[in-house]
């Protein structure tokens, strides 16, 4: 049965390589919904594996529920997310967790309070229209320890696509704590040929294949898109368009290096040259 493009939407906009273990690349097929062997819960992240992960809470006065989504901590007291993540009217009260739960066990956590006047929205262009990218000021710092750390984003002079690189996601399933995924990194032209019609991919976007990897269950907007060089885990994607796990599309991100110069203006965080 094939999927409406309403239905499609409507996963985005909800929520949703393995461990020494890469898949060969198969025919794509159209999109369906049924029990995919794509679809995978991936992995449970172990204490201080990531350090920047950040779950977001915010509770609106018209909700009774709490919305969730996610971060990443880029300096002490900055948060990098998308503007989905974080655009609530009226909001009752917001707050992250740092030092996410691990089987169960909350000793590590940092609950700090968010203030809504401490969100900026990057602003809608001309060229490309909404732009998905936004930054938190938390109302204090967190506490660096052996469990919370700021991660590193790209210097001014990285001009890497990550193009067949491994990407590493991260995702929160409810009382199991962080779990994680790795994909490869896929070109924005083989990205743009398998999403259409329904989104568009463009230069501020980069993709993974879940072809190469698997599907991530449980991932949440502005989940962190990671990847590993001489100098570490870097981030260089903040999840923007997530389909259910059964779906054969790729996962959209919103790429960082593509809004450096924003990110600099509207955080405390420097790129290095």
């Amino acid at each position: 049965m094939k999927v409406s493009v309403a239905a499609i939407l409507l996963s985005a906009l909800c929520v949703s390589v393995i461990d020494g273990v890469v898949l060969d690349p198969i025919e794509r097929p159209s999109a369906k919904i049924a029990p995919s062997p794509l679809a995978t819960d991936g992995y449970l992240a172990y204490p201080g594996q990531f350090l920047h992960h950040a779950a977001l809470r915010f509770k609106t006065k018209s909700s009774t529920r709490v919305h969730g989504c996610v971060g990443s901590l880029i300096t002490p007291v900055y948060i990098l997310t998308t503007a989905a993540c974080v655009n609530h009217n009226s909001v009752e009260y917001a707050f992250a967790i740092l030092g996410s739960l691990f089987n169960g066990n909350t000793e590590w956590e940092q609950h700090i309070n968010i203030s809504m006047n401490g969100v900026r929205i990057h602003p809608p262009s001309p060229m490309y229209g909404h732009n998905d990218i936004a930054t938190i000021h938390m109302d204090h710092p967190a506490t660096l320890n052996e469990y919370v750390q700021p991660i590193r984003l790209p210097r001014l002079s990285d001009t890497r696509t990550y193009e067949m690189m491994e990407g590493t996601a991260t995702s929160a399933l409810d009382g199991e704590g962080l779990r994680y995924l790795r994909n490869q990194v896929m070109s924005n032209a083989d990205c743009h040929e398998a999403i259409q019609p329904l989104y568009n991919i463009s230069a501020q976007h980069i993709c993974t294949d879940t072809y190469i990897g698997g599907s991530l269950c449980g991932r949440n907007s502005g989940s962190a898109l990671t990847v590993e060089d001489e100098n570490g885990r870097m981030l260089v994607g903040v999840g923007n368009i997530v389909f259910l796990c059964d779906l054969h599309y790729p996962i959209r991100h919103i790429r960082v290096s593509y809004f450096r110069e924003w990110i600099e203006l509207y955080s405390d965080y420097k790129f290095e040259p």
